[in-house]
């Protein structure tokens, strides 16, 4: 490029194009930046050396990020190919294998096994009559509810013989609801297991429906009685013939729950 140019600035100062003056700082001119064009040159090598490493970086860390995926793909395939328990049973087997959380399932009295399913916990029982194998639901598990203490004792020949029973509250009370749910699951396990009829009572005589029931409390029948009272303390207590179960809110439930691992044997009183 230099010769080039300096060529044609002699050509045009032989021809009286360019003066002598002019010719010299032409060339002064044209030497500057052949000078300059080395620079130029390494510093576009540089750039481009630049961006071939950015582009060889960045290639680099889009590879390392794919082999992780693929490494996570392929660890976490165990965890969703792994067959999860479907039914009660299964989850009674993985219990008695100790492959379940405490929260899940455990074994209580090294002899019970209890699972929790749908929000419920479950046991598996013989009936009093050792003739059918159940799944029986509870709503708190032994653990849960093995603070809860009895005092009393309950006439065990009038509850084997009682085909009946007579279920007892406050009609007036301001937690029917409770109370309800308590009764409902205490029924549910008489009738189903222990072959039981309720008989709906009351425990006074002030409303409606109280006037067609019969009025029952713990002092004025031999009958078996549960009594559920709303109260502020978690109680419950045999009399002979009579379960009285008092709380408030769930703690009625609580108190059900824990008559009945009683009566199965589940948590001995003695």
């Amino acid at each position: 490029m230099k010769e080039k140019k300096l060529k044609e600035f002699e050509e045009s100062l032989e021809s009286g194009i360019l003066s002598k003056e002019e010719y010299e700082e032409r060339k002064k001119e044209i030497e500057a930046i052949v000078e300059k064009m080395p620079e130029e040159e390494k510093i576009e090598e540089k750039t481009e050396e630049k961006n071939v490493q950015f582009k060889s970086d960045k290639a680099l860390v889009i590879g390392i990020v794919a082999v992780l995926l693929v490494l996570a793909v392929i660890l976490s395939l165990p965890y969703f190919t792994k067959e999860k328990p479907r039914t009660i049973d299964d989850l009674h087997e993985l219990n008695l294998k100790g492959k379940l959380k405490p929260e899940q399932g455990y074994v209580y009295n090294d002899i019970y096994s209890f699972v929790k399913f749908d929000g419920l916990w479950y046991t598996q029982f013989l009936s009093p009559q050792g003739s059918r194998f159940y799944n029986i639901q509870f709503r708190y598990g032994p653990k849960d509810v093995e603070s809860v203490k009895i005092k009393g004792f309950l006439n065990a020949g009038i509850l084997n013989n009682a085909t009946d029973y007579y279920v007892t509250f406050n009609p007036t009370g301001k937690d029917f609801a409770s109370v309800a749910l308590a009764v409902g699951d205490f029924n549910e396990h008489m009738t189903k297991i222990f072959f039981k009829k309720p008989i709906a009572a009351c425990d006074r005589n002030e409303t409606l429906p109280c006037k067609e029931r019969p009025i029952i409390t713990c002092d004025n029948t031999d009958k078996m009685v549960l009594y559920v009272k709303e109260a502020n303390a978690t109680k419950v207590s045999y009399g002979n013939n009579c379960i009285t179960v008092e709380g408030s809110g769930f703690e009625l439930v609580k108190g059900i729950d824990r008559v009945l691992f009683n009566f199965y044997g589940v948590i001995d009183d003695k």
